[in-house]
This record gives structure tokens, C-alpha cells and sequence, in this order.
């Protein structure tokens, strides 16, 4: 585990999957508000989405900690941040200003996640 790393790969591997942990772990609490939200969208059966969605973002962080196939977890964790951006983000329809400056900014900062995200694919 992180045997082949400089510590500032290892404090990467610990700092991306820390954020989707702790992100995810709040979002437990919130299952109830997202299910409603992805039936407001229109997803069939949001209740097994929910479960995906979870399982996806806690696998893909544990794999990235723990440096365990890195690559795939970076996958289902860049998978979930694109979902969230399409299904959350969409900060060019909103129309109440600090909302949408709210949602830009969460967008921005997700699409550098992608990015770190993809640096770690890329090995």
C-alpha cells in the first residue's frame, strides 16, 4: 500500500478520498431529500439509484486510499461527480443570483476534483 509513493502522492490519495468520504457520510443523512430530488428528475426507481450512487462513491474513495486499483476507484469516483454536476450543478438555470453563483462555485470545484481524479487515472 502506497509502498512506490512520494508522501506527496500518499496526502493526494488520502485528501481526494477523505473528501468523498466525508461528503458521502453527509449525505446519509440526506438520503430521503435526494430520492425525492431524483424523482423530481424523472430517474426510475431512485431509491436503488440512491444505493448505486453510495456504493460507487464509498468504493471508489476506499479503493483510492487505500491504494488498491487505484485507476478503477478514480473511474466510479469521476463517474459519481459527473452524475452529481448533471443531477445538482446546473448553476446556467438557476435564476435566484446567489444560488447560481452557490452551484457555479460547487461546480468549478467539482470539475477540479475531475481533474485530480483524472491525474490519477492516468497514473
Amino acid at each position: 500500500m502506497h509502498a512506490d509513493h512520494s508522501i506527496l502522492q500518499i496526502m493526494a490519495h488520502v485528501m481526494i478520498a477523505a473528501f468523498f468520504i466525508v461528503i458521502g457520510v453527509c449525505n446519509l443523512n440526506k438520503t430521503e431529500r435526494h430520492i425525492e430530488h431524483f424523482k423530481e428528475v424523472g430517474i426510475p426507481f431512485p431509491q436503488v439509484f440512491m444505493a448505486c450512487a453510495f456504493g460507487t462513491q464509498f468504493s471508489g474513495a476506499l479503493l483510492v486510499l487505500f491504494d488498491f486499483h487505484v485507476q478503477i476507484g478514480a473511474v466510479l469516483l469521476l463517474i459519481f461527480t459527473i452524475f452529481a454536476e448533471l443531477l445538482y450543478h446546473q448553476y446556467w438555470r438557476i435564476e435566484d443570483a446567489f444560488l447560481r453563483i452557490t452551484h457555479r462555485n460547487y461546480f468549478w470545484n467539482n470539475m477540479a476534483g475531475m481533474g485530480g481524479l483524472l491525474l490519477l487515472i492516468n497514473g
